[in-house]
């Protein structure tokens, strides 16, 4: 994980390995943060949550990523600000939080810190101008593309009340557009599954069908 040895020799010695099924949920707003979680293998998918229990997914944590969220909130002491879901098989680093701060000491621990909280901002950054500037269909091409991506295989494990939920989207809007894009050849839907056909170039076109579905 580290090449100074006295860091990684702590890292060692504190260091507590969990492995999770897909689709459990590891942490929910307002949880305590004892430990700052580190991917080994698999990844966990972020979301954000509101008090009314209404979701929006915001990023991925791939292998060797921790989540800056925890990281922000373990270092001010604050519960935690999102939800996190295993999206495949996953193996974990959970390091106690009071190692947060102790660890700053070490420049490539503050690296770490620091180049986590940049690439999640930046993330960040990329999900609100989806949000803010993109319609639903291509939010949930976006959607879907990310979350293949991650698992890495074409088939999505979910629900059209899953997707809904974590787009905060009715469902009935989020079939009208899986089937849509099933029409155009992008996905393929079955019962409880969605096969998605990755293509660099496409995007969404603007068609009345999809207007419509909107």
């Amino acid at each position: 994980m580290f090449t100074d040895t006295k860091l990684q020799r702590e890292f060692d010695q504190v260091v507590v390995h969990r492995s999770l099924k897909a689709g459990t949920e590891m942490m929910r707003t307002g949880d305590p943060i004892t430990h700052i979680p580190i991917v080994e293998k698999g990844s966990l998918r972020i979301l954000a949550q509101d008090p009314e229990g209404r979701e929006r997914f915001l990023y991925h944590i791939m292998p060797g990523e921790s989540c800056a969220m925890s990281l922000t909130c373990c270092g001010s002491k604050r519960t935690s600000s999102v939800m996190a879901v295993v999206e495949e098989d996953a193996d974990l680093l959970l390091v106690p939080a009071r190692y947060m701060e102790e660890w700053m000491v070490y420049p490539e621990w503050r690296r770490f810190v620091n180049d986590t909280q940049t690439q999640r901002f930046g993330e960040l950054l990329e999900t609100i101008e989806v949000v803010a500037f993109h319609k639903l269909d291509e939010q949930l091409w976006n959607y879907l593309v990310k979350r293949v991506q991650a698992t890495g295989t074409h088939v999505l494990k979910a629900t059209h009340q899953d997707i809904a939920q974590e787009l905060n989207s009715p469902r009935e809007v989020i079939t009208r557009l899986l089937h849509q894009l099933q029409r155009m050849g992008r996905v393929t839907v079955s019962r409880g599954s969605i096969e998605v056909h990755l293509a660099a170039d496409w995007r969404p076109p603007l068609d009345k069908g999809l207007k419509d579905a909107l």
